[in-house]
């Protein structure tokens, strides 16, 4: 284990002049911004390279020179704070050392507690094999057993689930040298995933009903808790699957699943009714048992589940499914700096099936401190702003502690946060719960931030996750705001409810997982627009490249909304930040920003949206001129463009370069951008922060565009693959925009420059 002071880059180059030096993942070598002391580890083949090693350290560290022959080391050694063998410390968290102990408190030594055990990845099957004995038989003669394993070479996983006597687990957060987490093939040990729960409160009876679907054939999936099945607004609606018999297991309260199917089929049942064309594929993942929260098979290991249900998917009722919702988190993995196994599972399953995953953030409801108040009367009788103000310093202290949780790291998914905001219209009048940002576009309280791998954009966008209020610690001082639990009425989305005393009924819930699943029920209305207007077209066109089309779709409308301002007036109050910083900042909150539904779908008369998709080869481009409405060039009223790119990339688990494949639109830098008399926003992601994932958004505005060109060209290109070429084609899906707002002839200006027109829709 190298730990590294300085340059992270000197470091690498460091290593680069020493040939046979091998990491055990280089997608870990971007440090984590949060973590001071960035450690990095690599496989040594043999003991006397290792103990070779440990010497050369020790002598420089003694001396400051390295023997004859060994120059490159001086240079790598000058870059380390310390050397040492990967050991038990690096193999269990100082989080899940705490939660070890917490949980098996007054436990006796011989009562078994369920572990996740990954084992350090090699590509040779018979060393893997041999690596996964070893440890099987540590925890047979431990009084142990192991309960599933996986391997899975496609993403670079080998696990195994184990039950372990308390007495070892008791070692293994000492860190006992001695225990499993002093086991040479163990890379990390972990507790078993754990499912993130929805709250749900303030129940009212069924009072409404919503169109049933019309076609059979699903486009999109929910893998979720058991639902209702019965349930009058889900009877009829879902085509489960359910090969693990979940439903027997399934004795509780059935939240979650019921909840999230309701907003996937109808959306906030507060809005008017938004029907789906078709059921929609639900694989059970979790089950309510008797008593508490809602769980995962327990017998397996969720990363495993999931990709056996994808492959199931295609081969049992889910052909065409190109929209899997995913409103689940485990609350054992929040991202930190290096990607989850469960999100390169994902990224995996995303490229290879041509899915668009859409993925919960995750919630957090820790305390956040309000250090600047003496004490909650001090905090109440602030001005409104001074309150909003001061709520968004404690989070911005506390954002190490607010990360995603997997799988909202995956790079080729959609992660989804939770906007303030739903469509309730009762007045709640009591002074407590408060809405903490009065007056502010903002994610709710609870909705965990980004950024994900590499800095990249997340979350990508926030949709409606209920208006969340906030409550004080009533003894606190300081005082601690805490996320207000329980939804309601007055704050919250309407959703089917389990029964009660044999009762259906509706009741609410909000976060980031009812936010996840709204954005799904916006991508299959987006679907269902496109195949209404573009049957023909839509039928001709791939799984991946109808995925891609759907991603650029949903982030498509996403923006700011003027919220960077008081974002930024709190974190860079004096305006020091270089704007890159600034930015970074805002989206760690915001990612690309907040999402209308009804914006992504509705027509208007003064704006045109463009879409292309298609595929592209290793290193190729294409060029798209996109027309512009003559009303542009005749004055000088606000105009924007914005641009979407998506795609799916195919990933390389353990290497530098994660991301195989990049694209970009290099039409809009800075040259370019002045010729055809474009500013950019400030109000976005900047442009390496933007290209750091697999979606592009990017937005324009200046009174001056179109007043020289009939058309602007966007190219979307292919950069040179890192590493080794990807021969294969990479789906990707566009989307351009033009407007001028009030201008209601834009769009009918545009649209006989468009080759493939729509469908006149006919009605009766």
């Amino acid at each position: 284990m190298f730990e590294v002071t300085g340059s992270i880059q000197n470091f690498l180059n460091a290593v680069s002049r020493i040939a046979g030096l091998e990491f055990a993942g280089e997608e870990e070598l971007a440090a984590d911004e949060f973590d001071d002391n960035p450690e990095f580890y690599l496989l040594v083949p043999q003991l006397d390279a290792l103990r070779e090693i440990v010497s050369l350290w020790q002598g420089w560290q003694r001396t400051g020179s390295v023997p004859r022959n060994y120059g490159p080391w001086r240079h790598l050694f000058a870059q380390l704070r310390s050397v040492r063998p990967w050991g038990p410390a690096d193999r269990v968290s100082p989080q899940n050392r705490e939660y070890f102990r917490h949980s098996i408190d007054g436990a006796p030594d011989n009562e078994l507690v369920r572990i996740e055990i990954e084992l350090v990845f090699r590509a040779g099957g018979d060393v893997a094999q041999v690596a996964e004995a070893t440890v099987a038989e540590r925890i047979r003669q431990g009084g142990g057993a192991v309960i599933d394993r996986s391997r899975r070479p496609e993403f670079a996983y080998h696990a195994v689930l184990a039950d372990v006597p308390a007495g070892e687990i008791r070692r293994i957060a000492d860190l006992d040298p001695a225990s499993l987490a002093g086991a040479d093939p163990v890379a990390s040990i972990v507790p078993q995933s754990l499912g993130t729960p929805i709250e749900a409160a303030d129940r009212t009876p069924v009072d409404q009903a919503r169109p049933a679907a019309r076609l059979d054939d699903p486009i999109a999936a929910i893998f979720d808790a058991v639902p209702v099945q019965a349930h009058p607004l889900l009877a009829g609606r879902l085509a489960i699957d359910d090969p693990a018999n979940l439903e027997a297991r399934a004795v509780g309260p059935r939240v979650h699943g019921t909840a999230m199917a309701s907003i996937v089929l109808h959306g906030d049942l507060n809005d008017p009714p938004s029907p789906i064309s078709r059921r929609v594929y639900f694989r059970p993942v979790m089950y309510a048992p008797t008593l508490g929260d809602e769980i995962f098979d327990n017998d397996r290991l969720v990363v495993d589940v999931i990709v056996d249900a994808i492959m199931r998917m295609r081969a049992n009722g889910g052909a065409n499914v190109i929209v899997v919702n995913l409103s689940l988190g485990d609350q054992t993995k929040p991202f930190a700096g290096k990607i989850s196994t469960w999100g390169r599972a994902l990224d995996h399953l995303a490229f290879t099936y041509g899915i668009l995953f859409l993925v919960s953030a995750g919630n957090v409801n820790d305390g956040i401190p309000l250090a600047e108040f003496a004490n909650g009367a001090a905090f109440e009788a602030a001005t409104t702003a001074a309150r909003a103000e001061g709520t968004l310093r404690g989070i911005d202290a506390m954002k190490a502690d607010r990360r995603l949780l997997a799988p909202a790291d995956s790079l080729n998914a959609l992660t989804i946060g939770a906007w303030h905001r739903d469509a309730s219209t009762e007045v709640f009048r009591g002074a407590s719960p408060f809405v903490p940002y009065d007056g502010e576009e903002m994610p709710n309280l609870s909705s965990r931030l980004g950024p994900g791998l590499r800095r990249s954009t997340k979350p990508d966008a926030l949709f409606a996750g209920g208006r969340q209020r906030g409550r004080l610690d009533p003894v606190a001082a300081p005082p601690i705001l805490l996320s207000h639990p329980l939804p309601s009425r007055f704050w919250g989305l309407k959703v089917a409810a389990p029964p009660e005393n044999g009762t259906m009924g509706l009741h609410f819930t909000m976060g980031t997982s009812a936010a996840s699943a709204l954005a799904t029920h916006s991508a299959h209305r987006i679907f269902d627009a496109l195949e209404e207007a573009y049957p023909d077209v839509l039928a001709g066109m791939s799984l991946p490249q109808r995925a891609c089309l759907l991603k650029t779709l949903l982030v498509h409308t996403a923006s700011w909304r003027g919220s960077e301002a008081f974002i930024r007036s709190v974190i860079d109050s004096d305006e020091a930040m270089h704007h890159e910083h600034w930015r970074r900042e805002v989206c760690r909150h915001l990612g690309y920003g907040f999402v209308d539904p009804d914006d992504a779908i509705a027509c208007a008369g003064d704006r045109a949206t463009m879409w292309a998709t298609g595929t592209i080869e290793p290193e190729g481009s294409m060029t798209f001129d996109v027309p512009l409405p003559a009303i542009f060039g005749s004055n000088a009223n606000p105009r924007e463009v914005r641009a979407t790119l998506a795609w799916l990339a195919p990933t390389r688990p353990g290497y530098l370069a994660y991301r195989a494949v990049k694209l970009r639109i290099p039409s809009f830098q800075a040259d370019a951008l002045e010729m055809a008399g474009i500013d950019t926003v400030t109000g976005q992601p900047t442009n390496s922060q933007s290209e750091s994932g697999t979606i592009v958004h990017r937005r324009w505005r200046d009174e001056r565009i179109g007043t020289g060109a009939a058309t602007i060209p966007v190219h979307v290109q292919r950069e040179r693959d890192q590493g080794v070429p990807i021969d294969e084609p990479i789906p990707f899906g566009l989307t351009v925009t033009v407007e001028m707002p009030g201008a209601v002839g834009v769009y009918d200006q545009i649209l006989p420059s468009i080759q493939v027109q729509p469908r006149t829709r006919v009605r009766a």
